[in-house]
């Protein structure tokens, strides 16, 4: 074949370009420190890479965002509880300071403050908040568990489900004496204190407007039983002439301490009932009050100027059996981060404290009397009939002290017990007639695997993480001593080719000749 001039002047001047282009990639690469520019350069790369990026990207959303957002709102939570427990230990020691022979009235009502302080405190913590969002609230994290304040404007009818399990023994005075000048040593004798037993189930609200229409039981059979037809409920206040004596086959419902007093009959009854349920309205709730949609199922309606709720205002909740918050923490993993407040602090604490307050009141208003008769005894001019009268009097008002001091040194105890079933864990209903357990002690033990758990799959993220950073690395850049050799020797064959191809294309046929 005949080889021209041309030809060769062709060749080289690609030969030229197609050096000068190797040299720009080497060059691209040096500067650039990666393998390609374009996809085009390397569809195989460049498809890696895409892949690569996208799986860290994924990495990056979970170690970056979503794994810290859980574990700040774990840590939240789990500090708020932590402060709930020591809070109920401080509360078990003063309990047991309590419901010492040791201590004067003075002494128990110094206690009897700090335990509601500390009662406020804790169920305050139930309004705990991470980032504008409500800890304990379930998917209503814009609604505190709390009222921020007194509402008089809704009234609830509330559905309380109740086991056996809330039915408890308790002791009352009955009796006792009230001065009357008129009265005589006899008359006070005749008025002598006595202490009596009973069983009762505390709702979880006191001041209650009223019981509904829906009072059940079921018994060991599964029937259910309509309460109103089997027993005579009754409704009274604590204030009323013998309120908690149950007369019977008789239900005493107190409204304003939220307390079911049941007759000997009805306890029987209850006590094997696989579950009992009671609804009942509410429309009074003082600031630091839990919300019952919280807890229960409810309804809730506005009230109108007089007080009687508005039928077409009617909404209802649910209880909130399963509000799971769960994050994505990894590929098709998720993570639950919320805590409910039914999990952790029920109305039993809150009730063992107003009825510690009860009974030191009880014990306080006793005193007050017997200062009272005390400054009556010194007068100088009672006569002997009037002495007697005032020391007979005094004799049942000491009586009835001593009574008050031992219900008031077993309220104590109660609390005693109270605050440690809050603490380690307690059986409640639920709606469905099931038992369950909750406690502060529990939901941290909770916590604290979930977070375990979190702090593993952080790890291994974080681990994949920097094996994808490696593998992207090594697919898209180039190894900066092999680029610098690579462009070097790029340079060295471009200018080879410019020394060739001066000699090439300087020949003419005056150098044939």
């Amino acid at each position: 074949m005949r080889v021209t001039n041309l030809m060769m002047q062709t060749n080289v001047l690609g030969n030229i370009y197609n050096n000068k282009r190797d040299m720009s990639t080497k060059f691209n690469q040096y500067t650039t420190g990666q393998k390609i520019q374009r996809p085009s350069e390397d569809p195989v790369i460049a498809v890696r890479s895409l892949k690569y990026r996208a799986n860290l990207a994924q990495l990056e959303q979970y170690c970056n965002k979503n794994i810290p957002d859980a574990e700040t709102w774990i840590s939240i939570t789990e500090s708020t509880l932590n402060e709930m427990t020591d809070l109920l230990t401080e509360m078990n020691y003063y309990c047991v300071q309590g419901a010492s022979d040791t201590y004067e009235t003075i002494d128990r009502n110094s206690i009897a403050d700090t335990l509601n302080e500390y009662r406020e405190q804790i169920y305050q913590g139930l309004n705990a908040d991470y980032a504008g969002r409500y800890l304990f609230s379930g998917y209503r994290t814009d609604t505190p568990v709390l009222f921020t304040e007194a509402a008089r404007d809704k009234e609830y009818l509330i559905e309380e489900p109740l086991s056996k399990t809330n039915i408890t023994s308790f002791s009352y005075v009955v009796g006792g004496a009230e001065y009357d000048e008129t009265k005589t040593a006899s008359d006070y004798d005749k008025m002598a204190p006595t202490m009596k037993n009973g069983y009762k189930i505390s709702l979880a609200y006191g001041d209650i407007k009223g019981i509904g229409d829906n009072f059940t039981y079921t018994d060991e059979a599964g029937t259910v039983h309509d309460a109103f037809t089997e027993f005579t409920v009754t409704e009274k206040y604590s204030t009323d002439a013998d309120a908690y004596t149950a007369n019977d086959n008789e239900i005493i419902f107190m409204k304003d301490t939220g307390e079911l007093i049941l007759s000997e009959e009805a306890y029987k009854t209850f006590s094997k009932a696989k579950n009992i349920n009671i609804d009942y309205s509410k429309n009074t709730f003082e600031k630091g009050e839990i919300r019952p949609e919280f807890y229960y199922d409810c309804k809730t309606y506005e009230v109108d100027g007089t007080g009687n709720p508005i039928a077409s205002t009617e909404v209802s909740y649910e209880s909130p059996s399963s509000q799971d918050i769960c994050y994505e923490i990894n590929f098709d993993q998720k993570l639950k981060v919320n805590t409910m407040a039914n999990e952790t602090i029920t109305s039993a604490l809150n009730r063992q404290i107003d009825d510690i307050l009860a009974a030191v009141n009880a014990v306080s208003e006793v005193d007050d009397k017997i200062a009272d008769i005390k400054q009556k005894q010194s007068a100088t001019d009672l006569n002997e009939t009037q002495k007697e009268a005032l020391d007979s009097l005094m004799e049942q008002l000491k009586t009835e002290r001593v009574l008050k001091v031992t219900l008031l040194q077993e309220a104590f105890g109660r609390g005693n017990t109270v605050t440690k079933t809050t603490q380690n864990g307690q059986k409640v209903a639920t709606e469905n007639g099931e038992v369950k357990e909750v406690g502060v002690g529990i939901a941290i033990t909770s916590l604290g695997s979930r977070d375990k758990r979190l702090s593993l799959v952080k790890e291994r993220l974080t681990d994949q993480k920097t094996a994808f950073e490696d593998i992207l690395k090594e697919n898209e850049s180039v190894d900066i001593e092999e680029a610098i050799l690579n462009y070097t020797a790029a340079e060295v064959t471009y200018n080879a080719s410019l020394s060739a191809a001066a000699k090439v294309v300087k020949n003419t046929l005056l150098d044939f000749i």
